[in-house]
């Protein structure tokens, strides 16, 4: 079975999810404490053993607790074999979907067919207890009275019996007496074998139910009833492994854990790696005292193991090795084995670093767990997987998540940009928190998500750019690169290309990369620059930029690839001051009139902002918004103001941008071709 779609109600931090459409691999992204782990939690619910703790309900939905609500639902679809499985046991049903459910006010899952057609009034066509009793009866009634008394008839004459265990049990009892009591009436024990053969026919088919619906429900619960599986401790292995302090965990008479030579190990992750290797202590404990025996079982189980491991491992492939120490103590080796077949780095598992035991241990674990009978096909539920690790090792457990998306679902919790990797609406989903009312949403439309929520996501959305410019494959040796300072300035010079239409002077055959911060744009610059890109850095007019100006030029930048806004000589602040003072007012003025209506905002004039005697109509909007800071304006936004402009400019809505606007945003432009022409005519060409 697959959750296609889950609901949680009154659940801790969550009053009402809504309908939440998951898929095969599914990420929970949000920032911490914003519920990821809830959800994760909630699901679990949906085990069979799980209870609903009133510890756990929403204090503030009291008065809706009161009556019977569906604390958490899970939508699920059947597979092809599940499907005729079913099919096989009820004959007229064919079911597909079903809806699996636990309230606050019944301790028991529930179960939920939808549309399926299941008659609720008592199914004539199944096998009762009921009919097993009639048939007892109707025997003992035809058999003499002299033998029927000194039968008991108590078991089938009482009240229904609660398994078919139970029935055969008694059954067999009842056979037993009769072989007894009516030893010289062959008669009535050749009746009786006739009676005794249909009845155990029965009790295969018997239902203990009283309807289809109870029936089908029993057997689901009994048969199909998925399962959710919990990792949130991924417990790490060190490399010796004290397996007489082992022993002692697994028989639980250790108290406080088990004590390994370097720390603590937990047992739970060594009965992983030895079912893995297929490994059993008492067999090795047997061949102690035989080395070639020895050896040759430790070398079978080392490879076991590396076949097992290496699929779900990252990059090259590893050799592992088991040896038997003195003093009891399995040692766990590892060595790297090259695509050309050298083996290096030899050497114990707790000499590794710590993020290589960690994805060791991790690896071990899931592919131990997930190829026990019982956690086949089972949805996993992992809370924060790869948490402590490298970049390149987490999309390494990405891999890995990738492909026990095969045989389980798979649904994650995370914050880390390396592990998303699926932008599909129900592969990624978005958990926020209302501080104010600290409850939690989720849904898929991720685009609409708070910017801090959003930043691992578009991070992640950018590594297909990071990997491209690591392996050389945008702009090396070809296009000129332009690093600016923010994402505005990037947006403006997009949007300006569109407003002025002109291909003389056109931006379109040059990468514009984006700082997003001032203290950024130094380390950024001199990446693209030492990797062989021909690249130009667009400065603010401020002591920062200034201060960013002089390091690259110590870092072999020329004047010409360091370009300053600037018309005619004269600098400018930033590339609002291209526009004029009237034009960019305008849009100020659009953007905060609502927004600032109830706070006393009235549309400023060119006049009340300069008054301030700033450099550049940003500085100067900034000290208006200072003066205004009882009054509940916060800080001026350049941002949303450039949203505004840039997005009238997409719907050729230019109106408010005059001419004298449209000729200053044309001598940036041809500002920045005669550096990029200056720079081709002072440079060899093998080096552009």
């Amino acid at each position: 079975m697959r959750l296609r779609k889950f609901r949680v109600q009154a659940f801790r931090c969550i009053h009402d999810s809504g309908d939440v459409v998951v898929g095969d691999l599914a990420a929970f992204v949000g920032r911490n404490e914003s519920g990821k782990t809830t959800i994760l939690q909630a699901l679990t619910l949906l085990n069979k053993q799980e209870v609903v703790s009133d510890l756990d309900l929403c204090d503030e939905m009291t008065e809706r607790l009161k009556s019977e609500i569906r604390v958490v639902e899970g939508d699920f679809e059947l597979n092809h074999d599940e499907t005729e499985i079913i099919k096989e046991k009820f004959p007229d049903l064919e079911l597909k979907r079903l809806k699996i459910f636990r309230t606050n006010k019944n301790p028991e899952i529930q179960y939920d067919f939808g549309d399926a057609k299941i008659d609720e009034k008592e199914d004539e066509n199944l096998e009762h207890w009921q009919d097993i009793t009639k048939q007892i009866s109707a025997f003992v009634e035809s058999i003499p009275n002299y033998v029927s008394k000194k039968l008991n008839t108590n078991f089938f004459a009482g009240s229904t019996l609660n398994s078919k265990k139970t029935i055969q049990a008694e059954l067999d009892e009842f056979d037993n007496s009769i072989q007894s009591i009516a030893t010289d009436e062959q008669q009535i024990l050749s009746e009786w074998e006739k009676t005794y053969t249909n009845l155990v026919k029965s009790i295969g088919k018997i239902s203990m139910d009283d309807t289809k619906s109870d029936a089908l429900k029993k057997f689901i619960a009994e048969s199909l009833h998925p399962r959710f599986v919990y990792f949130s401790d991924y417990k790490k292995i060190l490399g010796n492994i004290n397996l007489a302090e082992y022993i002692k965990e697994t028989e639980n008479e250790a108290s406080a854990g088990i004590e390994y030579i370097e720390g603590f190990d937990r047992a739970e992750t060594v009965r992983n790696l030895l079912y893995l290797a297929e490994l059993d202590i008492e067999q090795l404990e047997k061949m102690k005292n035989s080395p070639s025996k020895l050896i040759k079982f430790l070398s079978a189980a080392s490879k076991n193991l590396t076949q097992r491991l290496n699929p779900s491992w990252k990059g090259e492939a590893i050799n592992v090795e088991l040896r038997l120490n003195p003093g009891n103590i399995l040692s766990v080796v590892l060595s790297d084995v090259h695509r050309d077949g050298t083996i290096t780095n030899t050497g114990l598992l707790n000499r590794r670093a710590e993020g290589f035991k960690w994805t060791f241990s991790f690896i071990v674990n899931f592919a131990a767990e997930t190829q026990k009978a019982e956690l086949k096909e089972a949805i996993l539920l992992l809370d924060e997987p790869a948490r402590n690790l490298h970049p390149t090792q987490q999309m390494g457990i990405s891999d890995l998540l990738k492909n026990l998306a095969g045989s389980n679902q798979v649904l994650y919790a995370t914050h880390s940009p390396f592990m998303i990797f699926d932008y599909t609406p129900g592969n990624l989903l978005v958990v926020e928190l209302d501080k104010k009312k600290h409850l939690s949403k989720i849904f898929y439309d991720y685009w609409k998500a708070d910017d801090a929520t959003l930043t691992p996501i578009l991070y992640g959305l950018s590594k297909g750019l990071v990997d491209s410019i690591t392996t050389r494959e945008v702009g090396f040796n070809s296009r000129p690169l332009i690093i600016v300072e923010t994402m505005s300035d990037t947006m403006y010079l997009n949007a300006f290309d569109k407003f002025l239409q002109d291909p003389n002077i056109s931006m379109n055959p040059l990468n514009i990369v984006p700082a997003y911060s001032k203290n950024s744009v130094l380390p950024l610059s001199l990446f693209y620059h030492n990797h062989g890109y021909n690249t130009f850095v667009l400065l603010d007019n401020d002591y920062e930029s200034n201060q960013t100006a002089s390091q690259l030029k110590n870092n072999k930048f020329s004047e010409t690839q360091i370009i300053f806004f600037e018309i005619d000589g004269k600098l400018l602040q930033s590339i609002e001051d291209y526009m004029m003072p009237e034009d960019y007012l305008y849009a100020v003025n659009q953007t905060y009139e609502i927004k600032l209506r109830r706070e006393g905002y009235t549309s400023l004039t060119k006049e009340e902002v300069l008054i301030h005697g700033k450099k550049g109509i940003v500085e100067n909007l900034k000290s208006v918004w200072n003066d205004h800071s009882e009054d509940d304006w916060d800080e001026f936004d350049k941002e949303e103001v450039c949203r505004y402009i840039c997005g009238k400019i997409a719907l050729n809505d230019t109106s408010f941008l005059t001419e004298k606007t449209r000729d200053s945003i044309r001598n940036l432009y041809r500002l920045i071709a005669e550096r990029i022409r200056q720079y081709q005519n002072t440079t060899p060409m093998e080096e552009f």
